[in-house]
């Protein structure tokens, strides 16, 4: 076997690591892209086992390409600061840690994992694997080395080998840079042939091989498309050139120096840089592999233990059986394994994947589980996953004293993944590692009562909701998608009849070139991709010809087709019900969310879109209740900010639109016109979201001076309001976060941005995340007692969908009375403020009908 050397694209993997998380950031240094770099790098050590590793990093000054090629990689975005900062950092982390760090002058980061590779495969004892996210090291692949591509985020990878890259690009490594010299790279500004796109180009490749084949043909292929290969041959030749990786980069190749038994060593650093989580993998990793003597000291961490084998029924019962109910268990079940960890003990079961390997069925193992979860508090990582599991195999939701997701989300509301490999080792030893942890982080912040009386709770409340799911009328749905087909076709022939043109509506390409050329209306820059026809574009046409208007209607109706009708029958199950997916760590602000399908983003503010709720019906004899909180987010805002104005328009129970429209402009509530009400509504709730002068003039068409004067007549009314959004604002640059009324954070890294409309973002979030937060928290802990007492009451209502400030029950006709003073209750108690809260309930046959 030969040992494997893992040379990494320094580069491409922070620019990947940048974007994919949060910003976050150690005593006003950024570190998300550190993070985001040394948790994929600790992954890749994990699975693979390298027993050599370098990075290398582009250099600031010019290439050999940059010289013979002015333009390469021209019209790059700039570095971002936030970015640029942390390569000085990963790079101090690396050489502590003896990883080596590459740099070669005149050479990029590519032409050094190529001559890494090259001399790994010059040797008998070294093989090489690269990380990168650059399609050009695809050209490196062959018998002796491989390319392990980051493909989404920091998470995923595929392992390219040579048949690979043939399977999925349809051309071999070694075509790679003739395939970049036909269809160029827009990414590094390699210009190819014009026109030849990927299809294209591996068409002719499949043909004729090569690139200059392809060209020494040129006379043979027809069309446009040989008179390009003619016209730009040269061009192909240059662009094949500046694709091709350069082997040969003057850097020190001593294996010895590149040994990664010495990782331990970059402890003090990562604590230095408060990347707790990352020594946490390291330690796991790399367990007793250094001397005791070499060891750094590292932060605390709780001792893993050695897995039992439990092969059997009874070995897997004689694990748990003898313990105290009280006594907590980790556990954590994936597809090929079920693993368990108590204060001093740890024990494993295979879980048989087939009938030829080893292990427990898992229908055995499930059973010999079964006391376990019915008589112990468990310590879980996604429990609602886990109930979903259990379901499967007849078990009911077990009592959870602790979900680690659950307080990775509350600790850091901002992670882009909440999966167990994110924060620890992926097993029952990382489960426990968290709960010790996170139980005293999130009690020394102040958020266990939001933990244990809000997220925890509601955590079986979206279990059941998932499980009810929402009955709906097939019928409906296929009438609506017969009446938006023809509708769509007749749409068409009008967009045609207008353009007088028949092309594809749906390419944005061709419309764009019959808008703007065909038609000679306004655009805007014109792209490589072609001219912009996004939403906006087209609604500042709207006025100059009438066939926008058509567009903007077909493209709507498509819309609701395609994502509404279709997606909503595919997702019926055998008893017409939809079961959507509750996320409750999928937004910064703590707002639940819906997916597969978003029932929450069914359209409400036109016609069109409200009659697809006619299709979401109760069960028969029964009726869909709909309880809507009212100005939920205003009446935060009063509570907070305690202005007299505002709270005194809803203790007075009056309209808080028209009482701000009275005093902004000095009338009479009754002398109020629409237009006023409208102007205050749009200032209203734009506060919330921190609306500037420039958004308020777009949203309610006014100018700029005149939204100016608006906003500055409304905080001399409402100066609590002007003073609450000031202090949320000094308050986030003091403590780096926002809080909501339940101690829910939002950290605020980005007032630390050195780029201002970061810093602008940044500020918003100060001012609206105790609003929205509060409101999300007010939600949550309504439907957890909503849940809670239509259980006790022994009701057969069901709460069955949550969309933003609303609950959707489903509830027989003789629990109706009951059903309203619960929730009216349950939902106007949840918290107490200085103004009441106040729902608007309404029953109906369908959810149409409720709204």
């Amino acid at each position: 076997m030969r040992d494997l050397f893992l040379c990494v694209d320094g580069n491409s993997l922070m620019h990947r690591a940048f974007h994919a998380l949060p910003l976050m950031d150690a005593d006003g240094v950024y570190t998300n892209a550190v993070h985001g770099f040394l948790a994929m790098l600790l992954k890749v050590f994990k699975d693979y086992e390298p027993r050599y590793a370098a990075v290398a990093f582009d250099l600031h000054a010019p290439t050999f390409r940059h010289k013979a090629y002015a333009e390469y990689k021209a019209g790059r975005k700039s570095t971002p600061d936030e970015l640029r900062m942390q390569f000085p950092i990963i790079k101090e982390i690396l050489s502590a840690m003896h990883i080596g760090v590459l740099t070669a002058e005149g050479y990029e980061a590519d032409d050094i994992l190529g001559t890494i590779a090259k001399k790994c495969g010059e040797t008998d004892s070294l093989r090489a694997m690269l990380l990168t996210g650059d399609k050009d090291a695809l050209q490196l692949v062959d018998d002796e080395a491989q390319v392990l591509f980051t493909r989404k985020g920091i998470s995923e990878t595929i392992l390219f080998t040579p048949p690979m890259v043939k399977e999925i690009f349809g051309i071999t490594p070694r075509q790679v840079t003739d395939w970049k010299g036909l269809m160029g790279d827009t990414s590094d500004n390699i210009p190819g042939i014009p026109g030849v796109g990927e299809k294209t180009a591996v068409k002719l490749l499949d043909e004729y091989g090569t690139l200059e084949n392809v060209l020494a043909n040129g006379e043979n292929i027809k069309g446009k498309l040989g008179e390009k290969v003619r016209t730009f041959k040269d061009q192909a030749l240059f662009s094949k050139d500046l694709a091709t990786i350069r082997p040969t980069a003057p850097i020190p190749f001593d294996v010895k120096e590149y040994e990664t038994n010495r990782l331990l060593c970059g402890m003090d650093l990562l604590k230095k840089y408060h990347l707790g989580q990352i020594s946490q993998r390291l330690t796991q990793l790399c367990g007793d592999s250094m001397p005791a003597e070499d060891v750094p000291a590292a932060e605390e961490t709780v001792a893993e233990l050695p897995f039992e084998e439990l092969s059997d029924f009874a070995s897997v019962q004689s694990f748990f059986q003898p313990l105290p109910k009280e006594t907590p268990i980790a556990i954590h079940v994936t597809e090929t394994e079920v693993t368990l960890r108590t204060e001093d003990q740890a024990g494993k079961v295979t879980l048989r994947q087939d009938m030829l390997s080893d292990g427990l069925d898992p229908d055995e193992a499930m059973a010999a589980l079964k006391p376990l979860f019915e008589y112990h508090a468990l310590i879980v990582h996604d429990g609602k996953r886990l109930m979903h599991i259990l379901s499967r195999h007849g078990i009911n939701p077990p009592r959870i004293l602790f979900d680690t997701m659950l307080g990775a989300y509350l600790l850091n509301p901002q992670e882009k993944s909440y999966s167990l490999s994110a924060f620890a080792r992926d097993d029952a030893q990382g489960v426990w590692q968290l709960y010790r942890t996170q139980e005293v982080r999130i009690r020394k912040e102040g958020m266990e009562n939001l933990y244990q009386e809000v997220e925890l709770p509601l955590s079986y409340v979206l279990f059941d909701m998932e499980q009810e799911g929402f009955r709906t009328d097939a019928t409906v749905l296929e009438s609506l998608g017969r009446q938006w087909k023809e509708q769509t076709e007749n749409l068409l022939k009008e967009v045609y009849a207008l353009t007088g043109v028949t092309f594809n509506l749906n390419s944005p390409q061709q419309l764009g070139k019959v808008l703007f050329e065909t038609m000679g209306l306004p655009h805007g820059k014109k792209t490589a991709r072609g001219y912009s026809t996004d939403a906006d574009t087209l609604e500042n046409l709207r006025e100059h010809h009438p066939v926008i208007g058509k567009i903007l209607e077909y493209r709507q109706v498509v819309k609701l087709s395609s994502t509404y009708v279709d997606a909503l029958l595919s997702k019926m199950d055998k008893e017409g019900r939809i079961h959507s997916f509750f996320d409750q760590t999928g937004t910064s602000t703590g707002r639940i969310s819906s997916s597969e399908p978003n029932l929450q983003n069914i359209p409400v503010r036109t016609e069109m879109g409200r009659e697809i709720r006619r299709a979401f019906i109760p069960r028969e004899n029964w009726v869909l209740f709909d309880a809507d909180y009212s100005q939920i987010e205003l009446r935060i805002l009063a509570h907070l900010s305690e202005d007299k104005n505002m709270m005194d328009a809803f203790l007075k129970n009056q309209d808080v639109h028209t009482r701000t429209a009275s005093e902004v402009f000095e009338v009479p509530m009754e002398d109020v016109t629409g237009d006023m009400r409208r102007s205050a509504k749009a200032v209203n709730f734009g506060l919330v979201y921190g609306i500037s002068e420039f958004g308020l003039a777009r949203n309610i068409g006014i100018s700029r001076r005149e939204a100016a004067d608006f906003i500055a007549r409304y905080f001399a009314r409402y100066p609590g309001v002007k003073k609450f959004m000031d202090d949320a604002v000094k308050t986030g640059y003091q403590e780096g976060c926002a809080t909501t009324v339940m101690g829910r954070r939002r950290m605020l890294p980005e007032l630390k941005s050195s780029n201002a409309n970061i810093r602008s973002f940044g500020e918003r979030a100060a001012m609206n995340t105790p609003v929205q937060g509060t409101a999300a928290d007010i939600i949550k802990l309504s439907m957890v007692r909503v849940h809670k007492a239509l259980k006790e009451k022994n009701l057969r209502a069901r709460l069955i969908l949550q969309v933003h400030d609303e609950l959707i029950i489903e509830c027989p006709k003789d629990e109706l009375a009951q059903v309203e003073t619960l929730l009216h209750e349950c939902m106007e108690n949840a918290v107490s403020m200085r103004v009441p809260l106040s729902i608007e309930a309404k029953h109906g046959e369908s959810w149409y009908e409720t709204k």
